[in-house]
């Protein structure tokens, strides 16, 4: 069997090593960058494949390379190698997820897409064709969010509020170059909360989600740090957003690849959850951690499980008393350990660098708690970055 594994430079995981002990015969290659974190996590665990640069075209001819004479999978989990590894895929028959389908993973107007196939909820969207598109839109529906089609981890969205919003907004040349290139989506801004779902899937049903809350909008991360907390098991909201998991990957259509979702959903006016967006990744700033610490299993290893074609190894559903919140430090105040915390605060760092944040995923501080209850969680992420955290009992 021969593998090929795609990781972006910065990721410390040992895919390798995991593709190495479950399936130990493969012939195992790894395409990433000349002196990267990836290739030292994975060296002596396949053949390396290094290039200068990983964001270039020397990926794809590396990537070509292996793939033209044969492959059973390529593996990969960053958002910015699901649709050019598709395209490899697509190219040389290899199994696994293809264009078009990872275009709609990528790409938030085909996007849309997705979630119509399932009769999900969204919002309302548009194209931005022009300056006057844009103020039509806002016009019609009030506050607004522009985004980048192609976007990922919050960078690149603006909220516009008024007629006068958009005019400063386009006064912004490099925004009027993304409209002439039609690389602008608009939609309208919901008020509600903002919640992200994990999930696993195996021929097209979850066979593991959690359901966490955003305790900041990820658009405001250059504000506020950036996180959130797990979801109790009662929570209506949680049960409403499995049923909505479900229901996209039965739309999914069969042998598709998809074996990795990180969905994210915002509350309307009547707190009904919409569809905001989804990727073919395993969620970013410390969900990764935040699953471990809660349930027992590393999320990206039972992804690379499924991508081989194995079962899934999990624990789908833990006591409330496991659950954990996370938070990174991006525009908000330094964190510190509070007193007292030795047996709900399970990790804590900060760099001491200011905060300079150009995304969500750009932060120079994480912590991991582990509350009782929803509340618990964020009133503890609350004292670790030294904010008392109120929430009504009506939300």
């Amino acid at each position: 069997m021969k593998i090929v594994i795609c990781q972006r430079p910065s990721s410390g995981s040992q895919y390798a090593k995991w593709v190495r002990e479950l399936i130990p015969g493969c012939r195992l290659f790894l395409v990433s960058e000349k002196g990267s974190k990836a290739a030292e996590a994975n060296e002596g665990y396949c053949d390396l494949v290094l290039v200068n640069r990983y964001y270039s075209d020397e990926f794809g001819k590396a990537l070509s390379s292996i793939a033209c004479s044969g492959c059973d999978r390529i593996i990969c989990n960053s958002e910015d190698d699901v649709e050019r590894v598709a395209a490899v895929r697509s190219q040389y028959a290899v199994p696994g997820m293809k264009l078009p389908l990872a275009e709609g993973f990528r790409d938030k107007y085909s996007m849309k897409s997705l979630f119509s196939a399932a009769s999900l909820p969204s919002t309302d969207f548009a194209l931005v064709g022009s300056g006057k598109d844009l103020g039509a839109f806002v016009e019609e529906h009030g506050p607004s969010v522009v985004k980048p089609r192609n976007g990922a981890g919050a960078f690149g969205v603006h909220i516009v509020e008024t007629i006068d919003d958009v005019d400063r907004l386009l006064q912004d040349r490099g925004i009027r170059e993304e409209i002439d290139g039609n690389m602008l989506l608009v939609e309208e801004y919901l008020p509600g909360d903002v919640y992200h779902a994990d999930v696993l899937l195996q021929d097209r049903i979850p066979v593991f989600t959690s359901v966490s809350r955003y305790i900041h909008k990820p658009c405001m991360f250059k504000e506020e740090n950036y996180g959130s907390v797990m979801l109790d098991n009662a929570s209506p909201k949680r049960l409403e957003i499995i049923d909505l998991v479900g229901r996209f990957a039965k739309g999914l259509p069969e042998d598709g690849g998809v074996h990795v979702l990180h969905f994210e959903f915002i509350d309307d006016a009547s707190g009904h959850a919409r569809c905001g967006e989804v990727a073919a990744r395993v969620g970013g700033g410390l969900v990764k951690q935040s699953i471990q610490s809660a349930y027992g299993f590393d999320i990206s290893e039972q992804f690379v499980r499924l991508e081989l074609g194995l079962p899934a190894s999990v624990v789908p559903s833990v006591d409330d008393g496991k659950k954990t919140g996370w938070l990174v430090r991006t525009g908000g105040n330094r964190l510190r350990k509070p007193s007292d915390s030795d047996e709900w605060l399970l990790d804590l760092w900060d760099s001491g660098q200011p905060n300079n944040p150009t995304d969500a995923a750009d932060y120079v501080g994480g912590a991991v708690v582990r509350g009782g209850n929803e509340r618990e969680r964020e009133r503890m992420l609350g004292l670790v970055e030294n904010v008392a955290y109120e929430r009504n009992d009506n939300e």
